[in-house]
C-alpha cells in the first residue's frame, strides 16, 4: 500500500500516513476551498487499506481550526473508519486538543458520539 503525504498550507492541514514509519496524522487547519477534493486522497486512503491485521493504527488528529465544511467530511471520514473497525480493523483515535480550546475539544466529542466510537483524548499545553 502506498504512503500518502500532502503537505500543510494556510488553509489545509498536513496529512501523514505512512504505513513504513508508523506515523498516521492529521494536524493544522482545515478550511480549503473544496474540503470533499482535499480530503478524497485520505477517503481513497482508507478505502484500500489491506484486510484487517493485528497491527493496530494510532491515528492522530490536531487541528487548529475546522471549518463547518471539513467537520461534515471529517465526520464522514470518521464514520468510514468506524466501518473499518466494525469488520476487524485495529484503529484508534487520538484526538489532540489546545487546553485553551474548548471547540476543538467538544468537536472531537461531538464526533464520538455521532459516529460510535472512542477516542483518546489527548491535551497540548
Amino acid at each position: 500500500m502506498e504512503n500518502l503525504f500532502i503537505k500543510e498550507t494556510l488553509n489545509s492541514p498536513r496529512v501523514i500516513l505512512d504505513q513504513t514509519k508508523k506515523r498516521f496524522e492529521i494536524s493544522g487547519k482545515s478550511f480549503p476551498e473544496n474540503a470533499r477534493g482535499f480530503y478524497q486522497p485520505v477517503f481513497e486512503w482508507f478505502r484500500n487499506l489491506p484486510a484487517p491485521s493485528a497491527e493496530t493504527i494510532r491515528l492522530s488528529l490536531s487541528f487548529e481550526y475546522i471549518s463547518s465544511s471539513s467537520i461534515i467530511i471529517l465526520k464522514q471520514l470518521l464514520s468510514q473508519i468506524k466501518t473499518l473497525i466494525d469488520n476487524g480493523a485495529s484503529i484508534e483515535i487520538l484526538w489532540h486538543y489546545d487546553l485553551t480550546d474548548n471547540d476543538i475539544k467538544d468537536t472531537g466529542e461531538e464526533y464520538e458520539k455521532v459516529v460510535g466510537m472512542k477516542f483518546q483524548f489527548i491535551p497540548k499545553s
